[in-house]
Parts: C-alpha cells; sequence; structure tokens
C-alpha cells in the first residue's frame, strides 16, 4: 500500500505520529469508498502501547479504535457487521478475538493495523448531571460485553509520566522487557501478562518511588508489599483509566492472585 503524504508536512512529524496519521487515513479512506457508512457517523483514534508511547520497538502494531459517536444510529452488532461489509469491499477482513483484521497478503496495513470496532459508551459520575466520561462499547468473540476508557487511560498515563519527570513510562517499558524475557525463559505463559495489565499496575505505584530513581524491580516490589500487607487494597486497585477497577470477573480484567505471580516473576528478572 502506498503511505499517503509527503514533503514537508512529514518531516514535522516524529515517525510513530506519521504511522499513525497514515494508518487513520488509510482506514477513513477505505470506508469512504462504501456506501454503507456515514463518514459523520464515527470517530477515529489510537490507543495501545505505540499510542501510550510505551511500546518497545518499531515492530509494534498500530491500534486503532473506529467508534460509532452519539446519537447512535444502531447497536454494536449491526455496526461491526457494516463495517465488515465496508471494508470487505477492497480488502479480505475477519474478527478476531476483540478486534478486526486485515488479511490481505503483503498489505502493510493488514500487517500493522487492528482495529477495535466500538460504539460510543457515556459514563456519569454523578447521575442526573451534564458530566460525562466518554468511553468505547464493544463485544469479544464470545459475545460478552467490554467498557473501555482509552482517552482517560493515555491521558492519565502521560500526566503521571510528567510528574514523574518520564520515569513512569521508562519503567513501563522496563518492565515489558523483563515480562518478554520471562516468556522466552517460561517463567510465565506467553499472553498472562499483557501490556495493558503491567501499565495499568505500574500506574498505582506512587510517583515517590519513581521520583527515587526507582527501577522496574523497584516499582514491582512496591507493587508486591501491596498485595501482601493489604490483599484488599490490592485487589480494589483502579485502572490507569481511573474508572474501571484491574481485578474482577471481567472478559477485560484479572485475579489478584495471578497478578501477583507475575510481580514476583518480574521482580526476578
Amino acid at each position: 500500500m502506498r503511505l499517503p503524504g509527503d514533503g514537508p508536512r512529514v518531516t514535522s512529524r516524529s515517525p510513530g505520529e506519521f504511522l499513525l496519521s497514515w494508518a487513520e487515513d488509510a482506514l477513513r479512506e477505505d470506508l469512504r469508498r462504501s456506501s454503507l457508512i456515514d463518514p459523520g457517523a464515527y470517530e477515529i483514534f489510537g490507543q495501545g502501547s505505540r499510542v501510550n508511547d510505551t511500546h518497545l520497538d518499531d515492530t509494534a502494531d498500530i491500534d486503532l479504535v473506529l467508534m460509532l459517536t452519539m446519537p447512535l444510529p444502531y447497536g454494536w452488532e449491526r455496526f461491526r457487521d457494516d463495517v465488515l461489509a465496508a471494508l470487505g469491499e477492497t480488502r479480505t477482513v475477519r474478527m478476531g478475538r476483540r478486534c478486526l483484521n486485515v488479511d490481505d497478503p503483503d498489505s502493510l496495513f493488514g500487517e500493522m493495523v487492528d482495529v477495535l470496532v466500538a460504539t460510543e459508551y457515556r459514563w456519569y459520575p454523578v447521575p442526573g448531571a451534564a458530566h460525562h466520561e466518554q468511553g468505547v462499547f464493544f463485544r469479544d468473540q464470545q459475545g460478552r460485553p467490554i467498557v473501555n476508557f482509552p482517552r482517560q487511560h493515555r491521558r492519565n498515563g502521560d500526566v503521571k509520566d510528567l510528574r514523574t519527570g518520564g520515569r513512569f513510562k521508562q519503567v513501563v517499558r522496563a518492565a515489558k522487557r523483563a515480562r518478554r524475557l520471562a516468556e522466552q525463559r517460561r517463567l510465565i505463559d506467553d499472553g498472562a501478562a499483557p501490556s495493558y495489565l503491567i501499565e495499568c499496575l505500574l500506574f498505582n505505584v506512587p510517583d515517590r518511588v519513581y521520583l527515587a530513581g526507582a527501577d522496574h524491580r523497584d516499582a514491582v516490589a512496591w507493587l508486591r508489599r501491596s498485595s501482601q500487607d493489604d490483599p484488599a487494597a490490592f485487589a480494589a486497585l483502579p485502572c490507569q483509566n481511573r474508572i474501571n477497577r484491574i481485578f474482577g470477573p471481567g472478559p477485560d480484567q484479572w485475579e489478584p492472585d495471578a497478578a501477583a505471580r507475575i510481580i514476583d516473576v518480574l521482580q526476578r528478572i
């Protein structure tokens, strides 16, 4: 696929920003070719490690959210089907565990980009008040409903990184490298410690730990003490979006004991 854009405009952006803009433009262009979806009915934005600047290398996926905005003309299932049909006019597409995947041979878009198809969700902290937090709603491959808040996740991570002089995201990346090594040594199963879980856990480590020049072991040690000294408080830790909880029965939540075992491994690496 030809990358859109060239000239001086590109040189003013980082490679990561350019790739994200390219992916968004490519998806938007594909959708515009179809009459199935109103161009004014959705938003496209980035999420995940690359957008949050916690990715380890340039091979990281580009994660996009394709969100049907309110007022919703119809529900998530129909939007998903319309997106599959619209993109299927020019590409080979399928729904994966949670995201839409492009399977075209030699497709740079298909190789690098995952698309989460979602509808806008609004959470009102104070019932009856006008203020709300914008989130996304979707279903996984088993049909289970999931609500998440990727924009709040990104914003809160950026603020914490600023408060800690850049140490927070450095430690997240170091912990993810330790996770990769632990998987290679078969100390933890592949996929048992996803990046989202690691980032959310480390977000709860106090700023003072990072400001003291901690490496990932010091931050993980704080989490280990928290899980041992006050299991109830540990089990109630919020996600980085400060809305959802890390632990619970949901399809995008984990068990505290499983997280504690991962923490023990990461501290030893």
